[in-house]
């Protein structure tokens, strides 16, 4: 009986020696950083901090081609991805090989109200500017737009920055209806419609 316990304590000593040696290598992450989602852009500039698993400090910025490296013990671990102008994310990830993984980050969009100065043509963007012209619907905090263009067929139109959803209509015209339309800083557009034949 001594000698089967013994075998059993020797057993269970050379496993956890394995363990220990193998939780000590590291492995390495290499982070794709996209714009947007997982299709986007590839975003150089985006800090990379967090902890591995043996709370390690790992910090690495994507290179030119959107990619950070960062190394550590393997487990699970924190990580924060930052850039300016964009959401951060803090992301907990089961690390246990060398691989490669994406992550992507949105665009921070102000809640200040923005401005479009909305330009509308006749039959093409290079066309002769139309007035009259009523433009209906809703920004993305849902208020109601709506204007008229001048002379000059221009129109002046403010809202909360983010998904608006337009209607542009005239007498003698196709209207277009829903144009969406991703508002997120103040500038100048251009839209067109067709006379009705």
């Amino acid at each position: 009986m001594k000698p089967h316990r013994l075998l059993v304590a020797l057993f269970m000593v050379c496993c956890c020696m394995a363990l220990t040696a193998s939780a000590q290598e590291q492995i390495a992450l290499s982070i794709y950083v996209h714009e947007g989602n997982l299709n986007g852009t590839m975003l150089s500039g985006v800090q990379v901090t967090g902890q591995d698993a043996k709370r390690g400090s790992l910090t690495a910025t994507t290179d030119a081609n959107g990619v950070a490296v960062v190394k550590g013990a393997p487990g699970t671990w924190q990580l924060t991805l930052e850039k300016a102008n964009y959401q951060s994310i803090e992301l907990p990830y089961d690390a246990v090989q060398t691989e490669e993984v994406a992550a992507y980050l949105e665009k921070t969009i102000s809640s200040d109200p923005i401005t479009l100065t909305l330009y509308v043509y006749e039959g093409s963007l290079n066309g002769t500017a139309l007035s009259g012209i009523q433009i209906t619907g809703r920004d993305a905090a849902g208020s109601e737009i709506t204007a008229t263009t001048d002379a000059s067929g221009s129109a002046i139109i403010s809202g909360t920055p983010g998904s608006w959803e337009l209607t542009l209509s005239k007498t003698g015209y196709r209207s277009v209806i829903n144009l969406s339309f991703d508002a997120a800083e103040s500038e100048e557009v251009g839209a067109y419609l067709e006379k009705v034949t």
